[in-house]
């Protein structure tokens, strides 16, 4: 083989490299755009992920025109972009494997999902805690007004270090809001191997659930 058709023969394999990792980066991971009270079918429209073969179809009654088959839940098992996709209050998070959505009347009525993979260590779960706040914050979310309900303050080392020791005996989390449209809890726990005697080893998961804001504000 001469030197022309060998340097040809590993362009054409370099290009079919290329080629394959871009479908497998447009394949592996799908995204859900998603919005509470946005219409199943819009759902189905919008998002590259399967959602009508990941969701659960309530049967209904086949003797009762007023009570058709629809949509009850969809849930996410493998990588995923959610795409909350409100123009002014809408975020992407990084990919996910665990989610649920929820649907009344054939609208999204719940999310439930988390802006990580895989369980982490607290100074990375606290990392990417830290900048979904950001984006929330940047997005018009605010903190619902209740008793001891405030934005994670972990700017110090103390301040970090009082959030973990707490971690060791309960999840926290704070109440966010749109008010008239969304509510939103972001809530941080320690999920695996939580010794006191051994934190170190202790792995976390982040929490986000959204749903209809019903605070009357």
């Amino acid at each position: 083989m001469t030197f022309l058709k060998r340097r040809w023969l590993m362009l054409f394999f370099l290009a079919l490299l290329v080629v394959g990792s871009l479908i497998y980066s447009r394949w592996s991971t799908r995204t859900l755009s998603v919005h509470i009270g946005k219409p199943y079918e819009l759902v189905v429209k919008d998002s590259s992920f399967p959602v009508e073969d990941k969701t659960a179809i309530y049967p209904g009654d086949p003797d009762d025109p007023e009570d058709p088959p629809r949509p009850g839940s969809t849930w996410i098992s493998s990588p995923t972009v959610i795409d909350f996709d409100d123009p002014a209050h809408g975020f992407k998070l990084p990919p996910t494997v665990f989610g649920a959505i929820t649907y009344a009347n054939k609208k999204v009525s719940t999310l439930t999902t988390s802006p990580m993979s895989e369980t982490l260590p607290f100074t990375q779960a606290l990392d990417r805690l830290v900048t979904v706040q950001d984006t929330l914050k940047s997005r018009g979310w605010k903190v619902e007004p209740l008793d001891n309900n405030d934005w994670f303050i972990v700017d110090s080392a103390d301040e970090r270090e009082r959030l973990r020791a707490k971690l060791f005996d309960q999840a926290v989390g704070i109440d966010l809001y749109v008010p008239g449209q969304y509510s939103l809890l972001l809530l941080i726990k320690c999920y695996a191997r939580c010794d006191k005697g051994e934190p170190e080893a202790a792995k976390y998961l982040i929490d986000i659930s959204v749903g209809r804001d019903r605070s009357g504000a």
